[in-house]
């Protein structure tokens, strides 16, 4: 079997997730935002959670119960140097702080951001070496990944696989 790096993303719509918060429905309903994901994930090979949140503060590893209902797995093939480069790219980034700057880039005609914060999907885009990372919404990256050749989607509901 190759390898494969997995990327988690958030329902932002109560309609799908009731704990969906206002800012993960704002999210879903911006016009240059919209679609059914508020936030997105990539997960490590050891489970966690790799990511910048706003919840969190910034860049950082996390326990989350990616089976809970209330996300969408992305699995998409990668040789292990791309595994890796991935995983240091957090590392190297870990701590830094929430870019809710560069959310105004969504909103105004023109990019808002300071270039040492960074908020989810830039992390995403940039790990996986996508260019101009910070144009990267979570509806936009997931749609991306899931056409990639080889990609499987799946919404699992329930406990963790053994």
């Amino acid at each position: 079997m190759s390898d494969t790096i997995t990327y988690a993303f958030y329902k932002g719509r109560k309609a799908e997730n009731s704990k969906a918060r206002l800012f993960d429905q704002l999210v879903c309903r911006w016009p240059r935002t919209r679609g059914r994901f508020s936030h997105g994930e990539q997960i490590a090979p050891n489970g966690k959670g790799l990511s910048s949140s706003f919840r969190d503060g910034g860049v950082r590893a996390k326990d989350i119960d990616f089976y809970s209902g209330r996300w969408v797995l992305v699995t998409v093939p990668a040789t292990r140097q791309e595994i890796s480069g991935s995983v240091e790219y957090f590392m190297a980034h870990m701590g830094r702080p929430y870019d809710w700057i560069s959310l105004f880039g969504f909103v105004l005609p023109w990019r808002v951001s300071y270039s040492r914060w960074i908020f989810c999907t830039e992390a995403l885009a940039a790990a996986r070496g996508l260019e101009r990372p910070w144009e990267w919404h979570p509806h936009r990256l997931f749609e991306h990944l899931a056409a990639l050749p080889g990609a499987v989607v799946t919404e699992p509901g329930g406990a963790a696989p053994q």
